[in-house]
């Protein structure tokens, strides 16, 4: 098969590898999207989950989803991918020709061009390529005809040449001079020129290479950033890919030209000496002090912009140290594709002046075993033999190692891309697993037993309550009991010493002896009552406790059905537990009748209330009378107390009435002191009967509490259901967002690996 049949199938069968990277990219860009959207909402919408604790505990989760780091790996593969398929997509094959300068570069393309130096410079004694060329077969134009399109550099890139220069002259001059695009023409060169070492090579020409830029800077610089241009002057072409017109720097007629250094690329189009087919060759500028890093770009566009690369050489002796770093910067930078595949010598032979070398430095090369394609020796100025020694031997080598060569490329792709996968299922392992909240609680048949199980225990207690308080109700009541002793034995401390009496008398001018006493006894009844009202406070408690040892059963089971909620513990025992299931059922049972004696059963226990008050007060006050002047049986002192000496007696009379109240006291408060154990077990009889017995006859079927009790743990545990629904409806939404990107991240991993 000719070599343009073969170039041509090469391209078709291109365009299909090009589809199905496209197909991977997709699913990759796709990916990438849906975990960015994924990451960025399970963070976002975490601020709105309104149940605090809710939020601190799923946020402190979600914040560890950073996929970031896996769409920056993700990015860098889509961009190898691009690279791929704009390779795999081009409608030719792409060679570089590469090397130091005045090698012979551009005469081997003069020769395959069937150009000269209007349009390739090739001087012997001068640097004269300046810009990027490519040289396109158009068997289509007449022959001795030519087309260029120039592309010109956008502004910043002059910059990215520029601040290496000055760097490499004075580190610190960017910082006391900061630049930009229009202040190129005003870079101070003489202080620069200044900082330059006498010998450095590096900074002469640096310096060298930034006066040019900086001396020509007005004339080219409205052509940065200006659009292509198409040219097909032959003289005026040269004008933007070369430095000059190739005559001595003493010749008058000697040109410079310095349009090349706006100049991006040159594709220059013309039918070459010998129709390849579908064949380009870039012209990348010499390997020299043209412009720093410019050894970088050729590997660049060696890699991203050609399916093979010419070496072009023209030796004086045999390897050199930067023939061999050349040859090792190619090794390196495509260590994973075989460079005996694609990479090419050509060994110039300049007759007359290397001709005892190019052999020695051929024979060096393959016996050092390089990996390259071939090594040819030919003259690059002689169109014939580089045609048949050289290209078209070269183009069957390229096409018959292009399925390789493309193999290799797509392997760094797949490398590259199995990493990403490496990273994800990394990823994958770091994450917790997580589970939307079942908040349909109890339901059906499940509540109605738990209901039942629940009225069981709760019968059960409430039993033994009742026998408990039953065997407690002809007992005084420990707490009050103690409580009233307290205050009868410690009576005679309320009454003021004789000296504190004196005093009151003495301090009091318009008092008598009289009214010291009535005052006496106005203070000591008031102390005695005071002290009677207070054990309401402990009896309060009392109570409390008492109704919720009750219902302690039924609230504890009702909090752990509650979804979210913490269990019943000890803080628990502190609360109002009939307040809770007070509220809790007013809002549930409602004006159920089926629930009607439930509901009346709670409101008698919230509306329970015992205290000692009235009793106490009416007993003590009827007992005290001896003391209170206002009652008729009041018992006046048969003695006239006098004002300076009066503490003794009122003393000594108040002491013996108290005695009295005590005594009384004692007796009628006894049978007081089994009022509040009486009432307990009424209370506790009458919630037993309420919740366990009492049925509603009124309907035709008798209904057993059991199922009445099974029956409201249904409808509660659907309230439940509901509030917790909407309590953790954003939480089950991120959940299920977070497992979604998960079970993507899986599915991925599957497909690639199957």
């Amino acid at each position: 098969m000719a070599v343009k049949e073969q170039i041509d199938r090469i391209i078709a069968s291109r365009k299909e590898k090009s589809e199905a990277l496209k197909g991977r990219k997709s699913a990759l860009q796709e990916l990438k999207a849906q975990l960015r959207a994924s990451s960025s909402a399970l963070i976002t919408e975490t601020g709105s989950i309104k149940d605090q604790n809710l939020r601190e505990q799923y946020g402190a989760v979600f914040r560890t989803v950073d996929t970031r780091r896996i769409e920056k790996s993700i990015d860098q593969l889509l961009r190898r991918m691009d690279d791929g398929i704009r390779r795999f997509e081009r409608d030719y094959i792409s060679i570089a020709t590469v090397g130091k300068e005045r090698q012979g570069k551009s005469q081997f393309l003069q020769s395959v061009g069937d150009l000269d130096n209007s349009i390739i410079p090739a001087y012997d004694a001068t640097s004269c390529t300046g810009a990027t060329s490519i040289i396109w077969n158009s068997p289509g134009m007449q022959r001795g005809t030519v087309r260029a399109t120039i592309t010109f550099r956008q502004p910043g890139e002059l910059l990215d040449i520029v601040v290496p220069y000055i760097r490499e002259l004075d580190a610190a001059y960017l910082e006391e001079n900061p630049l930009q695009f229009d202040d190129i023409g005003y870079i101070r060169l003489p202080a620069l020129a200044m900082m330059a070492e006498p010998g450095n090579a590096n900074q002469a020409t640096a310096l060298r290479h930034l006066t040019n830029i900086v001396e020509h800077f007005d004339e080219i610089r409205d052509l940065f950033g200006s659009s292509p241009i198409s040219l097909t002057d032959p003289e005026l072409i040269k004008t933007y890919v070369a430095q000059n017109n190739g005559k001595k720097v003493d010749d008058p007629a000697v040109e410079f030209y310095y349009k090349y250094l706006a100049v991006a690329r040159a594709d220059i189009y013309c039918p070459f000496f010998t129709d390849t087919g579908k064949v380009r060759l870039v012209d990348t500028v010499g390997i020299g002090d043209t412009k720093y890093g410019i050894e970088d770009m050729m590997l660049d566009t060696v890699d991203k912009e050609c399916d093979a690369a010419i070496v072009v050489t023209r030796p004086i002796s045999g390897v050199q140290t930067s023939d061999q770093a050349l040859y090792n910067s190619l090794r390196e930078k495509f260590r994973q594709r075989d460079t005996g595949k694609w990479l090419f010598y050509l060994v110039n032979h300049f007759k007359g002046q290397n001709d005892n070398t190019v052999e020695a430095f051929s024979s060096e090369i393959q016996s050092s075993k390089w990996a390259v394609a071939a090594c040819s020796v030919v003259d690059a100025s002689d169109q014939a033999a580089v045609r048949d020694r050289f290209v078209m031997p070269m183009l069957q080598t390229l096409t018959a190692n292009m399925d390789a060569i493309d193999g290799a490329y797509l392997k760094e792709i797949d490398d590259l891309e199995a990493a990403v996968w490496k990273e994800i299922r990394s990823f994958l392992q770091q994450l917790p697993p997580l589970e939307t909240v079942n908040t349909h609680g109890l339901l059906g048949k499940e509540a109605a037993e738990k209901g039942k199980q629940c009225f069981n225990r709760m019968t059960a207690d409430l039993s033994m309550a009742v026998t408990h308080w039953s065997q407690e109700r002809e007992k005084p009541n420990t707490a009050l009991w103690n409580s009233v002793q307290s205050i009868l034995n410690n009576l005679d401390r309320i009454i003021p010493t004789p000296e504190k009496i004196d005093a009151i008398a003495q301090n009091n001018g318009a008092l008598t002896g009289e009214g010291v006493w009535e005052m006496v006894l106005h203070y000591v009844r008031n102390e005695i009552t005071d002290r009677f009202i207070a054990i309401d406070n402990l009896l309060e408690k009392e109570t409390r406790d008492f109704k919720n040892s009750l219902v302690r059963t039924l609230y504890h089971e009702l909090r752990r059905l509650s979804a979210g909620a913490e269990s019943a513990d000890e803080a628990d025992e502190e609360c109002d537990m009939v307040e809770w299931l007070k509220t809790m059922m007013d809002e549930i049972l409602g004006g159920n009748d089926q629930y009607a004696q439930i509901r009346k059963g709670f409101h008698f226990l919230y509306q329970f209330e015992f205290n000692t008050r009235a009793q106490l007060i009416q007993e003590v006050r009827r007992q005290m009378y001896i003391i209170n002047p206002i009652c008729p049986e009041y018992a006046k002192p048969s003695i006239t107390f006098q004002k300076n000496n009066c503490g003794n007696a009122v003393h000594f009379y108040l002491t013996s009435r108290m005695s009295v109240i005590e005594d009384e006291l004692r007796y009628h408060l006894a049978k007081l002191y089994r009022t509040p154990n009486q009432a307990f077990y009424a209370a506790a009889e009458e919630f037993y009967d309420r919740l366990t017995f009492a049925s509603d006859l009124s309907g035709d079927y008798l209904i057993s509490m059991s199922d009445v009790w099974g029956s409201f743990f249904q409808e509660y545990s659907s309230k439940l259901w509901k509030d917790d629904t909407e309590r953790f409806d954003v939480v089950n939404r991120l959940v299920e967002r977070y497992n979604e990107m998960i079970a993507q991240l899986e599915g991925f991993l599957q497909t690639a690996t199957a």
